[in-house]
């Protein structure tokens, strides 16, 4: 009983130290991670690709990512063809996994694989999830490092299960462009998210996406090795 009550406010701790962050291009919104430590980086890109938001928690070995999958664009995810297409892409980047399981989280159906990648004390552990939404292929990525588990990290589920579609009439009025705010693309090109000034190239390198998903791969290898040099 003593272990559920302290579970409890430590959610309730969690979701006060939340704040509310919404992409204006794909009108979706999240509860995102405000604790001390999380960071708002922009990764490099990568072809079929949408990068949408990209927060890490360097200490914890942590990783909250949220990104649209250009190449299915207007497609299902119960559609048993992109299934097998988004698991070709999980495989081809180094993740293991078996099988997968649907879960509803805000009102959405989601593809749930649980993932490794790397071995031993480098070994990275998560979730990731697809859902079709709002036209696109959403997919929301949750990975730790240094032998913790993202399926038990409740901040991390409390930010994934935040996710929801907003109605175009949520962004009537465009707010001025702020710290992890989306800008306008340019003619031709792609949107872009204005990152906190202090995440230098070093923070920039810690995260990889991987062509054709959300497949946001936390170089934690770095992380851990210099955290052992630390102590």
């Amino acid at each position: 009983m003593r272990a559920k009550i302290s579970l409890l406010l430590l959610c309730l701790a969690m979701t006060a130290r939340a704040r509310e962050w919404k992409s204006e291009i794909f009108h979706c919104a999240a509860n995102i991670p405000e604790s001390n430590g999380w960071q708002m980086i922009e990764p490099p890109r990568s072809p079929g690709i949408e990068p949408v938001l990209t927060m890490q928690q360097v200490a914890r070995q942590a990783v909250f990512g949220i990104s649209v999958v250009e190449d299915y664009k207007g497609a299902k995810v119960a559609d048993p063809a992109v299934q097998r297409g988004l698991e070709a892409m999980l495989r081809k980047f180094g993740y293991a996994f078996v099988g997968h399981s649907t879960v509803r989280a805000g009102g959405i159906d989601w593809l749930q694989y649980p993932v490794r990648a790397g071995a031993g004390a480098q070994q990275v552990s998560g979730i990731i999830r697809y859902a079709s939404a709002g036209g696109y292929v959403f997919g929301i990525t949750m990975l730790r490092g240094g032998g913790q588990e993202a399926a038990q990290d409740a901040e991390l589920q409390q930010a994934a299960a935040s996710f929801r579609i907003l109605p175009a009439s949520a962004f009537a009025a465009v707010p001025a462009a702020g710290k992890g705010t989306p800008t306008a693309p340019a003619a031709g090109g792609k949107p872009e998210v204005e990152t906190d000034d202090s995440a230098d190239e070093s923070r920039k390198r810690m995260i990889w996406y991987a062509g054709g998903g959300v497949l946001v791969l936390l170089v934690l290898f770095s992380i851990i090795g210099g955290s052992a040099k630390k102590r």
